[in-house]
Formats: C-alpha cells, sequence, structure tokens
C-alpha cells in the first residue's frame, strides 16, 4: 500500500496547464489541423514526454483556439488603436489547393520606436463572385471589424487582376487611399509575356522536360549523383518549375546550366536513356539561349529578391529601381534573336506598364514620387523643376498637417504652407532634409 499511497504526483494541474497550452501554440505556429491530437503516434509521444499527462481531446482544443483567436483579436484591436501612424493595406484574391477562394488583408505601419509592423487582419472565405463592388464591400467590412476609421488609411497595395484594380478604384473614390499596384505581380507579368516568345518557350519547355525526367527516373537520379562525385561538381538537385512562380525558371534554368555536363553525360548512358526512346538532352542552340535566358532574367530576380523585404521600405527604391532595371536590360548584350526578343519585350512591358511610375499632377499626388522624395537617397530625382516644386508645396503641407495632429492645433486659414514657425522639429526636418534639384 506504500508505493501507491505515496507515489508522487508527476504533473501538476499546473504541468498540466502549461503543457495543452504548448500542444495549443505548436498547432497554431504551424498550422496544423485540429485533428493531429487524435492520432495515435502523437498521444504516445506525448504520453512518453510526460506519462502522467492526461492529453485533452479535439473538443478541447477546438474551444482554446476560439478562445485564443478572441484574445488575439482584441490584442490587435488595442494595438491599432494606439498607432499614431497612418495605415496601409495589402490585398489578395487567391485559391487554395482545394479551389477555394480567399481574401487575405494586412495591415502595415510604423510603430512609436520606428519599427516596420504588419499585421494579418482576416482571410475571408469567397462563396461569391469576386465583382470589383464585392470586394470592396468585403475590404470595408475587415477596417470596421478592427475599429479601423477610413481617414487613418493611407493607400492599398493590390495585384493587377482587373476586379483588384476595379475595387482599389472605388476605394480611392470613395475614402481617397492611393492605389498602389504590387510591384512583384508587375514583374511576373512583364517576365512571363517575354518568356512566351516561341523559341523561348520551347527551349524552357525542353528543360522543364528534362528536369522532370530526372525527377521521376530513380536511375537517371543516382547515375547524376555518380557522374557529379567524377566531375567533382556541386552534388545539387535539379529544380522543377512551378507555373505560378516567373522566378522558379530563373531558378530551374540556372542550376541546369550549373549541372549541364553532369547531365549531358548522364544522358548518354544507354541504361538511363535506351536508343529507341526520345533523345532528352537539349540542343546546342537551346543551351546557348538558357545562358542568355539567365542573363536577362537576372536583373528581376534581384529586383524581385529586393522588393521582397519587410523590414525596411522599399516603395520609395522603386522609381530608380525600375529605371535601372531598364538600363540593365538594354546593356545586356544578346548573340540570339530569341534574346534580342526577350530583350525588346521586357523591355516594352517595363515602358508601358510604369509610364506614369515617375508622373506628378495637380490633380492627384503619386505616393511613389512622395515616398522617393522624402528618401534621402533619393532626393536628386529625375524630374522637372516644375514637378519638384509641386512635390516640395504637397511636401509640406502634409508636414504642417502631422505638426497640427503633434501639437493638438486645428485649422487656422491664416496658417499659410510657408510658415514653418509651428512646425515641430521633426517635421522641419521632414520638409528640408531634401531638395528635388533634378539631375544629370
Amino acid at each position: 500500500m506504500d508505493p501507491f499511497l505515496l507515489k508522487r504526483q508527476t504533473c501538476t494541474p499546473q504541468q498540466a496547464t502549461a503543457l495543452t497550452e504548448s500542444v495549443l501554440q505548436m498547432l497554431i505556429y504551424d498550422m496544423r489541423p485540429l485533428s493531429m491530437v487524435d492520432g495515435a503516434g502523437f498521444q504516445k509521444m506525448i504520453a512518453q514526454f510526460n506519462p502522467d499527462y492526461i492529453l485533452p481531446s479535439r473538443t478541447h482544443f477546438t474551444h482554446l483556439m476560439e478562445q485564443k483567436y478572441s484574445t488575439t483579436f482584441l490584442k490587435v484591436k488595442e494595438i491599432l488603436k494606439e498607432v499614431n501612424s497612418s495605415l496601409t493595406l495589402t490585398c489578395d484574391v487567391w485559391t487554395s489547393c482545394a479551389t477555394e477562394a480567399y481574401l487575405g488583408v494586412s495591415c502595415h505601419f510604423i510603430t512609436k520606436d520606428w519599427q516596420m509592423k504588419t499585421l494579418n487582419l482576416a482571410t475571408l472565405p469567397l462563396e461569391e463572385r469576386h465583382t470589383a463592388a464585392d470586394i470592396m464591400l468585403w475590404i470595408e467590412e475587415v477596417t470596421e471589424k478592427f475599429d479601423i476609421f477610413p481617414i487613418k488609411i493611407n493607400a492599398i497595395v493590390h495585384d493587377n487582376g482587373s476586379n483588384m484594380v476595379a475595387a482599389a478604384r472605388l476605394l480611392e473614390e470613395k475614402h481617397g487611399w492611393f492605389s498602389v499596384r504590387c510591384a512583384g505581380h508587375t514583374f511576373h507579368l512583364i517576365v512571363t509575356s517575354a518568356l512566351k516568345e516561341p523559341s523561348i518557350n520551347k527551349a524552357t519547355g525542353a528543360a522543364r522536360n528534362l528536369v522532370e525526367h530526372f525527377r521521376r527516373s530513380e536511375l537517371a537520379n543516382s547515375k547524376l549523383k555518380k557522374k557529379q562525385q567524377q566531375m567533382n561538381t556541386a552534388e545539387h538537385k535539379l529544380i522543377q518549375e512551378v507555373n505560378t512562380r516567373w522566378n522558379s525558371t530563373y531558378y530551374m534554368v540556372e542550376r541546369l546550366l550549373e549541372q549541364r555536363w553532369p547531365v549531358t553525360a548522364t544522358l548518354s548512358d544507354p541504361e538511363v536513356i535506351p536508343r529507341c526512346k526520345h533523345y532528352c538532352d537539349l540542343k546546342p542552340d537551346q543551351w546557348v539561349l538558357l545562358e542568355e535566358l539567365v542573363q536577362g532574367l537576372g536583373p528581376f530576380e534581384c529586383a524581385t529578391v529586393f522588393l521582397s523585404g519587410q523590414e525596411y521600405a522599399t516603395a520609395s527604391c522603386l522609381p530608380q529601381l525600375v529605371k535601372g532595371l531598364q538600363r540593365s536590360i538594354q546593356q545586356t548584350q544578346f548573340e540570339t534573336s530569341a534574346g534580342k526578343a526577350f530583350r525588346a519585350i521586357a523591355g516594352k512591358g517595363i515602358s508601358e506598364r510604369w509610364e506614369n511610375l515617375n508622373s506628378v499632377s495637380a490633380e492627384r499626388d503619386n505616393p511613389l514620387v512622395l515616398a522617393a522624395a522624402i528618401d534621402p537617397r533619393f532626393r536628386k530625382m529625375l524630374i522637372s523643376p516644375e514637378d519638384g516644386t509641386r512635390v516640395r508645396s504637397t511636401i509640406e503641407v502634409l508636414a504642417i498637417k502631422e505638426a497640427k495632429v503633434e501639437t493638438g492645433i486645428h485649422d487656422d486659414p491664416e496658417l499659410q504652407p510657408m510658415r514653418r514657425g509651428n512646425v515641430s522639429g521633426e517635421s522641419q526636418r521632414w520638409i528640408t532634409c531634401f531638395s528635388l534639384t533634378p539631375t544629370a
């Protein structure tokens, strides 16, 4: 009786609560299904960690998940309530692997200690038609749900889909939000259009089939490893292309060029490719074209990686980045006619899709130009003196409005834009930190 009565309790209620919370956090962070807690293997693993811990049921974890959402929701609302800077929304309609449509809405802002912050507000299932009017209403419902006043939102970033562009235009007319198209998606449209050139499309298709052969054939893959060792080549696997990501084509071609000679030697082995079957290797002119294609896609890949950063501002860099990309494409030397066609199509796409990138008008402010104007790296932009004066005046007005918010000063009809006596030190530096004198 003594061992039974004096048995030490190895899992206290406090420890059980901590373990349950740890399992819940794992389900949330790794986005695992709640049915995972019903798995026999998972239950055995938990029992091995602590035999006296009783794993709650799936229903209990569902209830805890709902409580966690409610707590997080109130926390996000409180964070947004304390934000003093303007907010920017990012919206995207996407389709899951189960062909279910969703609308994702995120917000971005700068904290008091000048840290960039991003919060995911909603992932809404869409069961109705994705019209521009419906998308506008769904976005407004999300902002109302989090008590975000429309005047606090400065811009909305979206892709180039016709329904999203139309919805952003409606929001701009109703609330005055700037409509900013996603630069990454614009790059995708430009590059995919250039890759449709017949010779390029045929060469990338042949490369795709070649990679698929090695991915499917265990014999070819093992032979390739031996050839890599014999030729002292990096033992890297071939990369498969993804249709929805143009840069996956770049990675596939780049890796294939790196492994060209081991791949060619492997394909020459009769055990891998019987002589009676179609020859899988690329033609010499296709290898040359792929080498030029990597040179042409390289600047786009560099720009895409830079614009994908989340811990630094990218909007102010876009005008200069596009100009540098256009110059890089024109300076790249192509020998084949297909390479020259790629350069022409890509250059035309950049010019057409960013035709008004640096435009300035009295009727409508350009958020990208304003962002570049207050960025010390790009304060001397390539714009006319008249546009520079207009942009400077706009920034001065914005700085004075910001000063009014900081000091609590109400609108004063006698307050002129050039009066800087009531402007705070931070806003004064904002006005004077740049000069819009055009440079050669």
